[in-house]
C-alpha cells in the first residue's frame, strides 16, 4: 500500500508522513515544498502525483478559498483507484467552509473515508500561529478572546497517530472531533510556561481590529485573518471547550495533557 500525505511539511502531515515510514510503510510527502510537490491551484502534475498511491491523508489549508481545489483533486484521486481518503477538518468547521467542502467530497466519492476534525494544537504555542504571534511581541500572546475562553487542546502527535490509524485500520464512515483532555484558558496554558523556554509566556486579551491590524501588517493574508477570527469567536462562544472522548476511541489511550506537552516540548 502506497500512501500520499498532503501538508507534509505541516505540524499534522510531517508527523503522519514520519509515523508511517517508521512502520516501513511506503509513503510519500506532498506539498508545494516537500519531495513531491503538489499545488492545489497546478492540476498539471496531480495524476502524476496520485500514480500508484493506494490512501490519501488530505490537509485543507485554513483560510485560503482552497476548499473546491481540495474537493478537485479528491475527485481526481477517486478516479485514478485511490480507494481510503482521511480528511483533516477543524473542530466547528461548517458545510459551507472550506473544509466543509472537502469533507462531503471524500464521503461522497470514495469506498472508504474518515473525517477528522481536530481542535486548535498543542504545538501552535511551540511552532505554530500563536508561537509566531508571540515571537513579534517579545513573548506576549495578544488574542481577541476573554479571560475565560477555554480551549481543549489538543497535541498533533495524537492527531498524527489517529490519522495513521484511520489509514491504517477499519475505520471507514466514521467522524472524530479530537481534543485533549480538558478545556484549558491560554492564561492557564501560559502560566503552564512559567520557566520553560517557550516562545509564549505572557498573555493579553485584545480586540478584533488590533488582531486583525497587526495580522495582517505581519503579513498574513486578509482571508486567512478573517478565518482566524472567526474560530476566536467561536471560541469565546464557548464553541472550543468541549472536550470528547474521539481520541481515546481510535488510539485506545487518553489524549496527551497539555501538562506532558511543555513539560517534553521546553525546557
Amino acid at each position: 500500500m502506497s500512501t500520499l500525505v498532503t501538508g507534509a511539511t505541516g505540524m499534522v502531515g510531517r508527523r503522519v508522513l514520519s509515523e508511517l515510514r517508521r512502520r516501513g510503510l511506503a509513503a510519500a510527502g506532498a506539498s508545494r515544498t516537500a519531495e513531491t510537490r503538489l499545488d492545489w491551484t497546478d492540476t498539471s502534475g496531480w495524476d502524476d502525483v496520485l500514480d500508484g498511491v493506494d490512501s490519501v491523508f488530505v490537509v485543507t489549508p485554513t483560510g485560503s478559498g482552497l476548499g473546491n481545489r481540495v474537493a478537485g483533486f479528491l475527485d481526481r484521486a477517486a478516479e485514478a483507484g485511490v480507494g481510503n481518503a482521511v480528511v483533516l477538518s477543524c473542530m466547528g468547521a461548517g458545510a459551507a467552509s472550506d473544509q466543509g467542502v472537502v469533507e462531503e467530497r471524500a464521503k461522497r466519492r470514495f469506498p472508504r473515508w474518515t473525517v477528522l476534525r481536530s481542535n486548535w494544537l498543542d504545538q501552535d504555542l511551540t511552532e505554530g500561529d500563536f508561537a509566531r504571534m508571540a515571537r513579534a511581541r517579545n513573548g506576549r500572546l495578544e488574542l481577541p478572546v476573554t479571560k475565560r475562553t477555554a480551549v481543549s487542546f489538543v497535541d498533533a502527535r495524537d492527531v498524527a497517530n489517529a490519522a495513521v490509524t484511520a489509514l491504517l485500520e477499519d475505520h471507514h464512515g466514521k467522524e472524530y472531533t479530537l481534543t485533549g483532555p480538558q478545556a484549558l484558558t491560554f492564561r492557564e496554558v501560559v502560566r503552564m510556561t512559567k520557566g520553560t523556554d517557550s516562545p509564549v509566556w505572557r498573555f493579553k486579551t485584545v480586540d478584533e481590529s488590533r488582531f486583525y491590524f497587526r495580522a495582517t501588517d505581519r503579513g498574513w493574508g486578509e482571508r486567512y485573518v478573517d478565518t482566524l477570527n472567526e474560530r476566536f469567536a467561536a471560541a469565546v462562544a464557548g464553541g472550543a471547550a468541549e472536550v470528547t472522548e474521539d481520541v481515546r476511541a481510535v488510539l485506545g489511550r487518553d489524549p496527551i495533557p497539555m501538562e506532558r506537552f511543555v513539560r517534553e516540548s521546553t525546557v
